[in-house]
């Protein structure tokens, strides 16, 4: 069992870091002035992308900035001078999300494995995150695992990576962040 499971762990965290490794650092900064830009910022995704994408509005929030979660029920409007971020552009659900958000006026970004989707073209900023999200999808990064997974798990590792960028970008630290926490789980405090 222990063999097999090393070998997993070898080919899923090869997969993880050559998805990432092809990402282009042009997307990367045209993705970071945006967020550095915008009034408010809105995030989307569903099912385990929709998780990825929590946990972003999260490190934004801590980072200062102002955010939420599409559909939540303290999600504000969305307009001129705000960001979408849809984390995969490629149901019909996103599809309705990304057009209201363009109808009010906002940016629009998409981390897709299908940037040259129409609903992606469609975006202000796309970024190529070539994680398989079909089997035998055209230009995906085949896995071994399951569905949607390498882009599910490429996208969260992705924007933690792009927390520590916007960490930079704006002087702050994992200290600075953490004053930003919740005080209510009795854990930072």
């Amino acid at each position: 069992m222990k063999v097999e499971y090393l070998q997993y762990v070898d080919k899923v965290t090869k997969e993880i870091k050559d998805v990432l490794s092809e990402v282009r650092e042009e997307e990367i900064e045209r993705l970071i002035d945006q967020i550095m830009a915008a009034r408010k910022i809105q995030v989307f995704g569903m099912g385990r992308v929709g998780f990825a994408m929590k946990a972003f509005a999260m490190r934004l929030m801590h980072l200062g900035f102002n955010a939420s979660f599409v559909y939540e029920t303290c999600t504000p409007n969305i307009g001129k001078g705000d960001l979408l971020i849809d984390g995969c552009a490629c149901t019909s659900i996103c599809k309705v999300v990304i057009e209201l958000a363009k109808k009010a006026k906002s940016k629009v970004a998409v981390i897709t494995a299908h940037p040259e989707s129409p609903l992606a073209r469609s975006a202000d900023v796309a970024v190529k995150l070539r994680g398989q999200v079909l089997e035998g999808g055209k230009d995906e990064y085949p896995s071994i695992q399951p569905m949607a997974t390498l882009f599910e798990q490429s996208l969260f590792i992705f924007l933690d990576i792009v927390t520590l960028l916007l960490m930079k970008r704006t002087g702050q630290t994992s200290a600075d962040m953490a004053k930003r926490h919740t005080n209510l789980d009795g854990y930072m405090g």
